[in-house]
């Protein structure tokens, strides 16, 4: 039996080129990839760096899905510290709507770099702990299709809903 084959790419930047480079050489890279039968390609999420372009990790799993047409594409992964837990649910319901059965939606928990830019995707000074990771990821877990009320809301029902 095969053992099924992924990509994780960190979409570096190539000496002396651009994140337009980059991002070429990912569709390029999951192209390849699709035709030579592997299962997944994840992006994976790096902030300040001028090594890697996968700053807007949702974005390119659009671009890269839009131009493959069988291969799963995915986070390899989305940083929970980083972003709210309807915002990751409504950028992955979304992307599952446009390529249904595709989107693969991998979770980590690492803040940052660094501590600056650790803080700086938050609206307040506040670090989460990775041994919170639990708690972030129970935050998450309702979006799909199910309300959900968050400590952190007032009072109330939110539901990410696909478009």
């Amino acid at each position: 039996m095969a053992v099924p084959l992924s990509v994780l790419d960190l979409v570096p930047v190539p000496p002396n080129g651009t994140g337009e480079d980059a991002f070429a050489n990912s569709v390029q890279l999951a192209q390849l990839a699709e035709e030579l039968g592997y299962r997944r390609y994840w992006v994976a999420e790096h902030h300040n760096t001028q090594a890697f372009a996968a700053m807007a990790t949702s974005v390119l799993i659009g671009m890269i899905a839009r131009e493959t047409t069988r291969i799963r594409v995915g986070s390899g992964g989305i940083m929970l510290p980083n972003h709210s837990p309807l915002k990751i649910a409504e950028d992955f319901l979304t992307l599952e709507a446009l390529f249904p059965g595709r989107i693969d939606l991998g979770l980590g928990r690492a803040p940052g770099t660094d501590q600056i830019t650790a803080l700086a995707p938050r609206r307040t000074t506040e670090l989460l702990a990775a041994d919170d990771l639990p708690h972030q990821i129970e935050q998450l877990r309702p979006y799909p299709g199910e309300s959900s009320h968050l400590d952190e809301h007032p009072p109330g029902r939110v539901k990410a809903t696909p478009p």
